[in-house]
């Protein structure tokens, strides 16, 4: 029984190790990330930065790609986060006051964090090489951006239930809202907003007013039914 317990404690801090070095690594990438962005971002500076050797680094991660979008999945994470939470003390409130929240949710997340939005931009913007879908991580990553798109339809399909909106298809209301403030958020990142004299938190106000105004005024002919008890825990 002694034996085993010192296995088992041995193992224990063998593995807490392993995740330690881990995050110094990831850590270090995150920074290089967020100050150089991806392309000039090697892994030797990575490994520098984490006062540890390249062949560690190859033990923790397959390459710079697979580093990279554990940070990437660390950004969508959060914003998922913090998204439940613009609407956690509000489920009183009515599907098109919740929408306003998270659209306000994901405007606050873009200024509290643009290095993690930039990472966000940069998988959908460009660099072949991260598009690819076959891995475990790039598997999970698309896995939590469904699950954000479901989270914002699950509010439309509430305001459907509510008759609030008068439209049958929830899945591209939420995917079109999303649409909109990734881009708003893409175009000010890249200043053409500034060019084009918007304000960033007006064009976001009006643009998600003028989209839920069309859901209001929608022609709808059938009413999504799937039971509102099944999306209670996404909203």
């Amino acid at each position: 029984m002694k034996s085993q317990r010192n296995s088992s404690f041995k193992r224990a801090r063998t593995e807490e190790a392993r995740e330690k070095r881990r995050n110094v690594i990831l850590d270090a990438a995150r920074g290089s990330f967020f100050e150089k962005g991806y392309q000039n971002t090697t892994i030797k500076e990575i490994t520098d930065r984490a006062n540890l050797s390249i062949g560690t680094f190859y033990l923790y991660f397959e390459d710079k790609v697979d580093v990279y979008k554990c940070v990437l999945l660390e950004g969508i994470d959060l914003l998922e986060s913090h998204l439940r939470k613009s609407v956690s003390d509000f489920q009183n409130e009515s599907s098109t006051a919740k929408l306003r929240l998270v659209a306000k949710a994901y405007l606050d997340f873009y200024r509290q964090n643009p290095e993690y939005f930039d990472i966000i931009a940069v998988l959908n913007l460009s660099e072949e090489e991260l598009r690819e879908k076959r891995s475990r991580i790039s598997r999970e990553i698309d896995k939590k951006a469904r699950d954000v798109i479901r989270f914002v339809q699950a509010v439309v399909r509430e305001g459907i239930r509510r008759r609030e909106f008068s439209i049958t298809d929830s899945g591209a209301a939420a995917t079109g809202l999303w649409a909109i403030l990734d881009g708003i958020l893409v175009l000010f990142h890249r200043r053409n907003l500034t060019l084009l004299r918007q304000d960033l938190d007006s064009l976001v106000a009006n643009s998600i007013d003028y989209f839920i105004q069309g859901m209001k005024i929608g022609n709808a002919k059938t009413i999504d039914t799937e039971p509102l008890s099944s999306i209670a825990s996404e909203v």
